[in-house]
């Protein structure tokens, strides 16, 4: 994100997410995101926004299995996501952000 709203918006979110997985509150905060990242004119950050809340609309959960354990991340994919989300600026996090869009984009509608 470009904005100090849209990157206060996603920290706030990434702290819920560390605490508990509440998915109604979560799928709020992405859309607000989502309406921060196209007023910005990130249409990739307003993709992955409404894929990830219509995915835990659909299952109640964020756990897509892209975060490998054997990488030694010590986090969920959704709080890896925002992490990406935070810091989208560098080509390498918006590479990984398109393959999480392609991976719900076949889970979703595949």
């Amino acid at each position: 994100m470009k904005s100090a709203a849209g990157n206060k918006k996603i920290e706030s979110l990434l702290k819920l997410v560390q605490k508990e997985f509440n998915a109604d509150e979560i799928v709020e905060a992405l859309h607000e995101i989502r309406e921060i990242a196209r007023d910005e004119k990130n249409p990739a950050l307003v993709k992955i926004c409404r894929l990830c809340y219509e995915y835990i609309g659909e299952n109640g959960h964020f756990d897509i299995e892209f975060v490998d354990d054997e990488e030694g991340i010590e986090m969920t994919d959704l709080e890896y996501l925002l992490e990406l989300m935070l810091h989208s600026d560098r080509e390498v996090n918006m590479n990984e952000i398109r393959e999480i869009r392609d991976l719900l984009n076949e889970e979703l509608y595949g």
